[in-house]
């Protein structure tokens, strides 16, 4: 199957990279913290050229770091206590998001990733990282494909940077809101570079609801339907 879908794959990667040249150097935040976060090719890792065990690939976008400002962004909209919350990055990569949520008083940060080759380079970048900035040391990546992780107990920031498509997504939504139905803790869902299906599917949920969203860096932060904290309730 992986020998007919890749021609697909690949064409869209052409359309997408046609323009771009290979990068010429590191980031800002790769050569100060002495990590490897970025992609291979203009800011990109293409997953037709990983080795990825799960047929799932196919519905996957490629991968690329998120940018320093845009995650703190995100975070800062929450308006929580993150030393009650676990953080969980899905398709996690390199770890630039885990490395980033470092610098903030998490319980817990989970990075989920199918290729393995990424996840190895996550596992350094999470050896070598050293920040003055840095408030939470219990991080790992964890090399899973993320249709089949069940979420940690507990407060929960989950992150998504436009990791996935089609069936894939939807497996994942599911799952989520399974285990919304199965407790009562406060969950926030922040999707990063939403396109017009993923807001569908997330709006459709009768367990999440629109917390925030912030057209400056393109993203939406969903929350438990009916959760107190939501400023929208009541």
């Amino acid at each position: 199957m992986r020998g007919v879908l890749l021609p697909m794959h690949l064409v869209r990667e052409y359309l997408a990279v046609r323009k771009l040249r290979p990068d010429e150097g590191k980031s800002d935040f790769d050569r100060a913290h002495d990590v490897d976060t970025d992609g291979e090719f203009g800011g990109w890792t293409y997953l037709s050229d990983l080795n990825i065990p799960s047929s799932n690939w196919i519905e996957g976008h490629d991968y690329r770091a998120i940018e320093p400002d845009r995650f703190g962004g995100v975070l800062t909209s929450l308006g929580i206590l993150f030393d009650e919350y676990t953080f969980v990055d899905y398709g996690s990569g390199k770890g630039r998001a885990l490395l980033l949520a470092s610098e903030f008083p998490f319980k817990e940060i989970v990075g989920l990733e199918f290729s393995p080759e990424l996840h190895r380079t996550a596992e350094e970048n999470i050896r070598r990282y050293r920040s003055p900035k840095q408030r939470c040391k219990n991080i790992r990546s964890v090399v899973v494909d993320f249709t089949e992780f069940d979420l940690p107990r507990g407060p929960l920031v989950l992150l998504f940077f436009d990791p996935c498509r089609g069936q894939v997504l939807e497996q994942v939504v599911s799952r989520i809101e399974r285990s919304l139905m199965a407790s009562t803790s406060p969950v926030y869902l922040a999707y990063v570079a939403p396109r017009l299906e993923t807001e569908r599917l997330l709006r459709s949920s009768k367990l999440l609801k629109e917390h925030s969203r912030n057209t400056l860096f393109n993203f939406v932060i969903y929350q438990r339907a009916g959760d107190p904290r939501d400023r929208n309730n009541g």
